[in-house]
């Protein structure tokens, strides 16, 4: 497996936590929305928890039975840490091989054409009776991994699950161990349908929800700059320099999802795909569900 490091153009070494709570409307994507899966009429699940544990592969041997050997996850572990810290952005390439990388998009185009995707959300509801296409225009699907022909997204996961788990706990973790991540999202799977479809700059975690990284991956083949769909990063603190993601087949995103890292998704020419997963620290997720809990039962 080839591995490429992309990081923005500059440094800065000073990006503090953010944790303020915003008065702008959140335009970031609801973790504990339905999953269309679930409901859809060609699909017949029993409903899921919201969030999963954080799992790691147990041993060696489980890792290599899945094809990923220890030398290519401790290099890759160290580059997470290492660009996260840095930059709070760390891109590889080739990241699960073209083999494996084929079969999930070909998993995602499946899901696709038995029409499971629908029209992405924002937990505000300040902006959601507004014209949902000026904000996002994207079409997505929440999927665990473990149904039927999905079996390439949950290795994904998997491996996704073990590199964070290994991070957070590492001697040299730096800013990952302010956080003990214990929690993850399902796997959002996204599609801009081309024809310009964005999503506008916002924060995937701007009031404390527990969301701590964001990890992204594309399934995109034979991607070109004048496609379109670039992801586009603003590190706090550095109003002159961004990040810019092309989304590339086989390639793995991870970022703080707070405050250091207001990004959108610029105008997609054709279709574009993306699987999302958050990770969550458990204290600002517990603290988040009591401030939930304390607003519902006061009004």
């Amino acid at each position: 497996m080839n591995m490429a490091a992309v990081s923005p153009t500059g440094r800065h070494d000073d990006v503090r936590r953010g944790r303020s709570l915003s008065l702008e409307p959140d335009l970031s994507t609801p973790i504990d929305s339905g999953n269309t899966l679930e409901a859809s009429s060609h699909l017949h699940r029993p409903r899921t928890p919201s969030l999963f544990h954080v799992e790691v592969c147990p041993d060696s041997q489980s890792l290599e039975e899945g094809g990923i050997s220890q030398e290519w996850f401790a290099d890759v572990m160290k580059l997470v840490i290492d660009d996260l810290n840095e930059y709070g952005v760390c891109a590889v390439d080739g990241f699960l091989g073209a083999e494996r990388a084929e079969q999930i998009f070909n998993e995602v185009g499946a899901l696709h054409s038995q029409g499971v995707f629908r029209d992405g959300q924002v937990v505000s509801r300040q902006v959601q009776g507004q014209a949902r296409g000026m904000i996002r225009g994207d079409k997505i699907t929440w999927v665990t991994g473990g149904e039927p022909n999905c079996s390439g997204i949950g290795q994904l996961v998997s491996v996704v699950d073990s590199l964070v788990a290994k991070a957070n706990k590492h001697q040299d973790a730096g800013q990952l161990a302010d956080y003990n991540i214990t929690w993850r999202t399902r796997a959002m799977v996204a599609c801009y349908p081309g024809n310009d479809t964005h999503y506008v700059k916002h924060v995937d975690n701007p009031n404390g929800d527990g969301r701590c990284i964001t990890a992204i991956y594309y399934v995109n083949k034979a991607w070109t700059r004048e496609d379109g769909g670039v992801l586009r990063i603003y590190p706090e603190g550095c109003s002159d320099k961004v990040a810019e993601i092309e989304p590339l087949f086989d390639r793995m995103l991870f970022f703080w999802s707070d405050r250091r890292n207001p990004h959108e998704v610029l105008p997609a020419k054709i279709t574009r795909y993306a699987i999302t997963v958050w990770y969550l620290d458990q204290k600002e997720r517990e603290d988040y569900l009591a401030r939930v809990h304390n607003t519902s039962t006061n009004t």
